[in-house]
């Protein structure tokens, strides 16, 4: 290639031949291959007018990447280039023998590109190749009888395709997550089109994600035996449910072998449930704090389903009957462990019989039986013969054969308590040396006489205790600070962070505890305590590690959280209001370096309930500014996953932490991320409230940024109310005072914000003037999402200056660019402005299909007034 050129925009190529290194091509046949693409490339290129020989190509060994001379019109590469080269594969292959034919996924993007001296170097490049890769593309190659498959970006699509000969509805649009990328992919087939569908063109790429099948189970019991009447139950109530949903109650104390009943029918069952199987531990009699919410499993659930956060409602009823929704017709398994009552349990059952739901609980919730059908699978003891064979499974048939009567005195210490079977057979299992009637021998000791009780649950004390009796120091340490760490289960790292002993100590402690049947490895590096061994250690906590240690270790699992969540945040937005707490982390404690959005959303994810919980402890702690900063640092997430209760109760033990500390600037920020979750959760009393106290603290204390921030917040709620005057009073104060303090990146969503409400008071120059500067300020700074809303903007003044043309080729660039970033909520927007452009340009048809998307984003965004706008434009006058 040609060095040290300026960067220019330009039509990027790359081509790859599908199972190039397949084991049935010799070198002999991957030479003819290579040899075949080039000269195919070549001719092609040449043939529909972009000379091969002025591109810039480079060998991939089973690909080829081209950049394409500036001046080549782009629309070559759809109208053109695809047919061509489809031909030319036939060509060869008919030439061929079946070792050397060629099948090709092509990948066209385009942008600006940079050089140096080892090559070219541009994000427009790596996003080509990342297209390439896409597994949908991938599968749409091998699923079609076609030779050549075709993917551009989003960006190209909008831009090229749209405006071409091809018609763009016989494309169809995927999602495209490889690596660290995340956008949109249109796929086309040129010698075997899909048929036009115009819908296609409005489909919501999240769609894609609803086909994916959840796979929530846990791994099944390691060791299992007996229960063949409750399994062969559990296998009736699903073969005789008819019409009606099978619904199963599996009741019995803790401890007795719920769970593993469950999990062991779910995993010998999988065939039954093609589309997935959902799973959530309700945390019913969890000695941690309350049950989980139904609304909190119901976001779990919705999110495993592929709904968007844009998409679920913040009604409870509404998110039930959304999930029913989603899971109508398929046959999919729903697991529903430790319910503690039937309205718990309720709005998380779906209402389609193909579904089948197993509920674990201590009790046996006699309102789902009654209401709702389920059959009663109550749990008891084992039997001798069955405890018998658990403790076979683990200790081995030598083992039991040499010591029969020893074995025997096992299973009635334990009184056929599977939990406590479990704990004998482990430590039996970790120890294959020592006779078993030593074993019997150390439980005598340890109080057998606890195990004479009629009440069976009598034997789990003295077993545990008589366990903990064998724990190396640092085993016993760590699982009592599990125990009492937050949330109910606990990856690695902030085991780690909790015991402070650093990651290859405490992953030892944590496989010996594990093969002790102590804790149990729910995902991989992912640690679960049973409730009552939970309780056990609480109780016992002061005889393994004093006041003092606990509490360094509590606070160094807190800081783990708080500064993760941190640094995701900061990931996620790293553009908004500043987050940073004012001390650092507790020494031991080694939070983790998340760099990308995907890797930041997914630990989120699946750390949120920790998250919540380390706030609590915080709060209880009473650990300084602690609990007030989770506050500003969950805020970007809360507001992705549309997690907004979830955003207001934090906001809430903050604001409580903060009055107790007396801290003004906590007490402010509080405050205000109340009142925007308020907001828009319809609360608009509550909203403004909190702003003006956030107002008075802030200018009590000369925080002109957090005046700014209020300001901001104050123009945003009253202009959902229509009160553009007094909006555009606060965002013009807010614009001053994020100038005076020199904060550029601000300044520029503030200038956004300003433009608009110039707009709606008909001040058209100013607003030009000012979305002109936000757009620059974005650029320099990077902010996407600000150039996408300032595009947005000027699209809106277009419209409102009577330049439908200048307004349409904005709109069409903002829609492109929202949809990269994910910004649905500009979109609804400017899809509505979109439409009112092609009815002034006389399109009503493209104006009416832009009204009906636009409407369908802001019903599920739960905006009604502009969803009533939309409505009354949809049923004008024809």
């Amino acid at each position: 290639m040609n060095r040290h050129r300026l960067a220019v925009h330009r039509t990027i190529v790359v081509v790859d031949v599908e199972n190039f290194g397949s084991p049935r091509r010799t070198t002999v046949h991957q030479l003819a291959v290579r040899t075949g693409l080039y000269g195919m490339l070549r001719s092609v290129f040449e043939s529909t007018g972009v000379p091969w020989d002025d591109c810039d190509h480079e060998d991939r060994g089973d690909a080829v990447f081209v950049l394409v001379p500036p001046n080549v019109a782009k629309a070559r590469f759809v109208e053109q280039v695809p047919p061509a080269l489809a031909a030319a594969v036939h060509e060869h292959n008919h030439a061929h023998p079946p070792e050397e034919r060629i099948r090709l996924r092509m990948a066209v993007h385009a942008g600006e590109v940079a050089y140096d001296e080892h090559g070219v170097t541009a994000a427009a490049v790596n996003l080509t190749f990342r297209l390439l890769e896409a597994p949908r593309f991938k599968t749409a190659l091998a699923e079609s009888p076609g030779e050549l498959a075709l993917i551009t970006s989003n960006w190209f699509f909008d831009e090229v395709v749209r405006h071409s000969a091809v018609d763009p509805a016989t494309f169809r649009r995927i999602s495209v997550q490889v690596k660290e990328t995340s956008t949109t992919g249109w796929v086309g087939v040129p010698d075997h089109p899909y048929p036009s569908d115009p819908a296609e063109l409005l489909r919501d790429p999240t769609a894609e994600s609803r086909e994916r099948a959840p796979r929530q189970l846990p791994a099944p019991p390691r060791a299992f035996a007996g229960r063949a009447t409750e399994l062969d139950a559990l296998t009736a109530t699903v073969d005789e449910a008819g019409d009606a949903v099978g619904i199963c109650t599996i009741s019995g104390p803790g401890g007795i072998g719920k769970t593993w009943l469950a999990l062991r029918w779910a995993n010998d069952n999988l065939d039954r449930f093609p589309d997935g199987q959902l799973f959530v531990d309700l945390r019913g009699f969890s000695p941690e704090g309350q049950p989980m919410s139904s609304a909190v499993a119901l976001r779990g659930f919705l999110d495993a389903l592929g709904a968007s956060p844009a998409e679920t409602p913040t009604a409870p009823h509404a998110q039930a009957a959304l999930f029913r929704s989603l899971v109508a017709g398929a046959r999919m398994l729903v697991v529903l462990d430790n319910a503690a009552t039937a309205e718990q349990v309720a709005p998380l059952l779906p209402g389609s019989p193909t579904c089948t739901v197993l509920v674990t609980s201590r009790s046996r919730l006699p309102g789902l039986t009654t209401g709702h059908g389920a059959r009663q699978v109550p749990l008891g003891v084992l039997g001798e013969t069955q405890a018998r064979a658990l403790l076979g499974d683990r200790i081995g048939k030598s083992r039991m054969d040499a010591e029969p009567v020893e074995v025997d005195r096992l299973a009635g210490f334990c009184q056929g308590y599977p939990l406590a079977l479990g704990i004998v057979a482990g430590r039996a299992e970790v120890e294959p040396d020592l006779p078993l009637a030593s074993l019997v021998a150390e439980l005598r000791d340890a109080g057998v006489e606890a195990l004479d009780s009629v009440d069976p649950t009598a034997s789990l004390p003295a077993v545990l205790s008589w366990s903990y009796r064998v724990l190396a120091p640092e085993q016993a340490v760590v699982l009592v600070l599990i125990g009492l760490a937050p949330g109910p289960d606990i990856s690695l790292p902030a085991a780690s962070a909790l015991s402070g002993q650093g990651t290859a100590r405490t992953r030892a402690a944590l496989r010996g505890l594990e093969q002790l049947s102590l804790l149990h490895r729910s995902a991989p590096d992912r640690y679960q305590v049973h409730d009552l061994i939970r309780r056990h250690t609480t109780e016992t906590a002061d005889t393994y590690v004093t006041p003092a240690e606990r509490d360094a270790a509590l606070r160094r699992v807190v800081d783990f959280y708080l500064h993760t969540t941190r640094a995701a945040d900061q990931v996620l937005d790293p553009h908004r209001e500043s987050t940073a707490p004012d001390d650092l982390p507790a020494p031991g404690c080694a939070p983790l370096p998340l760099s990308t959005e995907s890797t930041a959303l997914a630990w989120l994810d699946t750390e949120h309930t920790c998250v919540l919980a380390a706030q609590r402890l915080a709060e209880r702690g009473g650990w300084p500014t602690t609990a007030a900063h989770f506050v500003p640092v969950l805020h970007t997430y809360h507001w992705r996953r549309g997690l907004l209760d979830d955003q207001i109760a934090v906001g809430e033990i903050g604001l409580a932490d903060a009055e107790r500390r007396d801290d003004p600037g906590s007490r402010a920020m509080a405050h205000r991320q109340i009142a925007e979750a308020s907001a828009l959760t319809g609360r608009h009393t509550e909203a403004h409230d909190h702003l003006q106290q956030a107002l008075t603290l802030t200018r009590d204390v000369g925080d002109l940024h957090g005046q700014a921030h209020t300001h901001r917040i104050l123009a945003w709620t009253k202009s959902e109310h229509g009160e553009i005057g007094p909006a555009f009073e606060h965002i013009t104060r807010a614009l001053e005072l994020f100038r005076d303090c020199g904060d550029e990146e601000w300044e520029a969503r503030a200038l956004n914000q300003t433009a608009w409400y110039e707009i709606l008071l008909g001040l058209h120059e100013e607003a030009r003037a000012h979305v002109a500067s936000a757009h620059e300020l974005h650029r320099r700074h990077h902010n996407a999402n600000g150039e996408a809303i300032s595009v947005a903007i000027e699209t809106f003044l277009a419209f409102r200056t009577d330049r439908p043309e200048e307004a349409l080729s904005r709109g069409r660039q903002a829609f492109a660019m929202l949809q990269d970033v994910g910004n649905t909520y500009i979109t609804a927007q400017v899809l509505e402005v979109l439409g009112q452009v092609h009815l002034a340009l006389g399109e009503r048809d493209q104006a009416r299909r832009c009204w009906q998307h636009s409407l369908k984003q802001y019903r599920e965004q739960h905006r009604e007034k502009e969803a009533r706008r939309v409505r009354q434009l949809l049923d004008g006058p024809d």
